[in-house]
């Protein structure tokens, strides 16, 4: 689906890049810039810088590049037609039915195959369990004590002993082998003989999105084996970086707090307790995208995980996680290393309530984890878990945070509430500087890596070559009067620097302004908007014209051979490879004068 360039340009414009970034995370302002931790990798330095001017973001350390429609798409984990809604809404603008182009309706053909699929699948489950065959799954679930009306809620299943019987059933619903496979619901078998299905003898529990939409599943195994759970692979519709078991349910709550714990057995045993408000993970650490899609729904996370030192370390990497995107974190360690289910079944919902009220704020979470660690009762060690905890709370934004736990670290070691401030305005002000000191290397780090003849040197260079060319055309008048006839656009190897480069070319010679943000709009996948917009992030310097020209010299050439090598491989005739061997010896020639 696609919308016209005047549209997009519309909804572009109204939406300032720096404002819309800010939702959803902090920025500091440094020069014409604004900088701060990137959303799309972990990381303790910046990275990640947006140009105003430009309208355009840029990460030094993964790459990811864009403008504000990028970056929606991105942190949202959306299409491109969903994050221009999302932009027209938040601006006020009506906007007009979208067309499909080719590809985008192949792409929807397939996504709703899979969901057709999966909605298939999860009634084949359930009418499994309540079968003969699912005799002993269903006696597994009522040991665990999940009611019937939970079991249904949850779309709870069975996968059968039979190796391809969901396969078959998929077949007998019209679904051809090519889309089954995409699935990830069935495997080819190994030596290319027929098909198996990736889930059997197992509870099966349906992952559904915040639409509703069966995405994946999970699998328990009820006996001894491994694995313990099986989850779906990466597709189109699904992936366990951006999803969470149970969120669908927990937004129906409408609260602005939310439970995350670690399991479906967990997560259903907080549901059926009476606390909607819970989702769990799917298997995986909790990562940036999980954080960005909770900040969507909530204010406020309470963390359960096993009090065991297994869970502890998952609070630990989750919560500064959390906390970046901006959400205030409580942790909750379930006592007598029950997990919660374990809990629940023990003691019931209102003493769980209990632990939830009790649930502790995340600093005080790290600093009992620090404090592990010391003997209060030695004085080198309150020296150091002073300077320890000095370092958790420098990352406090509001004085009033610092000053009440600096009061509690004193009491805690009898060192003087000055001297613990004084610690943690020392360390506040040194991360401070290294912080803005990083961001300065990495940034003058990344322009000199441009430099010509240093990309010549490696895998990239062609590709480097065509950003540079293409920088060096817009904002270099002289430059591209010089090469325009010489590379033209279809000379370039790229499609996505093909299409940019007739772009930026039509522009010049029609003495039109471009605007990069703007300009990356002719492109819809991420991927080519991150080609796009890392040749605007570049900043070329060089020293004198001489420079230059040797620079110009360099990319031309690499550029043209490139393209000549690519069609001698593909010449069928003598005369046609006669004509390329001509043309690159005339590129041996070729010098361009500035």
């Amino acid at each position: 689906m696609y919308y016209s360039q005047e549209v997009l340009e519309q909804v572009r414009s109204s939406n300032d890049i720096v404002d819309v970034i800010s939702r959803y995370l902090p920025l500091k302002q440094k020069g014409s810039s604004y900088f701060g931790l990137c959303p799309f990798h972990n990381e303790d330095t910046p990275s990640f810088s947006v140009s105003r001017d430009r309208q355009l973001f840029y990460c030094f350390g993964c790459g990811a590049a864009g403008n504000v429609i990028s970056f929606v798409m991105q942190i949202e984990g959306c299409d491109f037609v969903d994050a221009v809604k999302k932009l027209a809404d938040w601006a006020n603008i009506t906007l007009p039915e979208p067309e499909f182009s080719k590809e985008a309706a192949e792409e929807e053909k397939i996504r709703k195959n899979i969901y057709d699929m999966h909605r298939a699948a999860g009634r084949f489950f359930y009418e499994k369990l309540h079968s003969e065959e699912g005799k002993t799954a269903l006696e597994y679930i009522e040991k665990r004590q999940i009611k019937q009306n939970i079991q249904k809620k949850f779309g709870l299943g069975y996968s059968p002993k039979g190796r391809d019987e969901l396969y078959r059933h998929l077949k007998s619903k019209g679904f051809n082998d090519a889309d089954i496979l995409k699935s990830g619901l069935v495997l080819e078998n190994k030596y290319g003989k027929g098909y198996h299905d990736r889930f059997y003898d197992r509870l099966m529990f349906p992952i559904i999105d915040l639409q509703g939409r069966i995405i994946g599943f999970g699998g328990r195994i009820m006996e001894k084996g491994e694995p313990k759970y099986l989850n779906s692979p990466e597709t189109v519709v699904f992936s366990k970086k951006r999803n969470l078991y149970g969120l669908n349910f927990a937004k129906e709550s409408k609260k602005k707090e939310i439970i995350i714990c670690e399991g479906y057995m967990d997560m259903i045993s907080i549901y059926q307790a009476g606390y909607h408000n819970v989702a769990a993970s799917l298997g995986t650490a909790f990562n940036i995208e999980h954080a960005n899609l909770l900040k969507k729904l909530v204010s406020d996370i309470i963390l359960v995980f096993d009090s065991d030192k297994a869970g502890e370390t998952a609070a630990l990497r989750a919560i500064p996680i959390l906390v970046s995107a901006g959400l205030r974190v409580k942790v909750l360690q379930v006592p007598d290393g029950k997990d919660p289910d374990e809990f629940i079944k023990l003691n019931g919902s209102a003493e769980f309530g209990k632990l939830l009220v009790d649930a502790i704020n995340y600093m005080d979470f790290q600093i009992n984890c620090v404090k592990k660690k010391y003997n209060m009762e030695n004085d080198e060690h309150r020296v150091l878990f002073t300077q320890e905890a000095a370092k958790l709370l420098s990352q406090l934004e509001s004085p009033v945070e610092r000053d009440v736990y600096a009061k509690k670290i004193a009491m805690e070691t009898r060192i003087s509430d000055s001297a613990v401030s004084d610690e943690i305005t020392k360390v506040k002000e040194k991360t401070d500087k290294e912080f803005m000191d990083k961001a300065a290397i990495k940034r003058i780090r990344q322009y000199s890596e441009t430099s010509v003849s240093d990309s010549m040197q490696n895998s990239k260079g062609i590709q480097q070559a065509q950003r540079n060319l293409i920088y060096l055309a817009m904002n270099h008048a002289d430059v591209y009067e010089k090469i325009k006839n010489i590379v033209k656009p279809q000379d370039y190897i790229d499609d996505v620097y093909i299409r940019l480069a007739k772009f930026v070319y039509e522009a010049c010679d029609k003495g039109k302004n471009i605007h990069p943000a703007d300009t990356v709009n002719i492109f819809e996948l991420p991927d080519e908007q991150k080609k796009a917009a890392e040749a605007f992030a570049l900043r070329l310097d060089f020293e004198s014209v001489r420079d230059m020209e040797k620079a110009v010299n360099e990319i031309v050439k690499l550029i043209k051979r490139t393209k000549i090598d690519a069609q001698v491989a593909k010449a069928d005739s003598v005369e046609m490879l006669t004509e390329l061997i001509n043309e690159k010896k005339k590129m041996d020639n070729l010098y361009i004068k500035l």
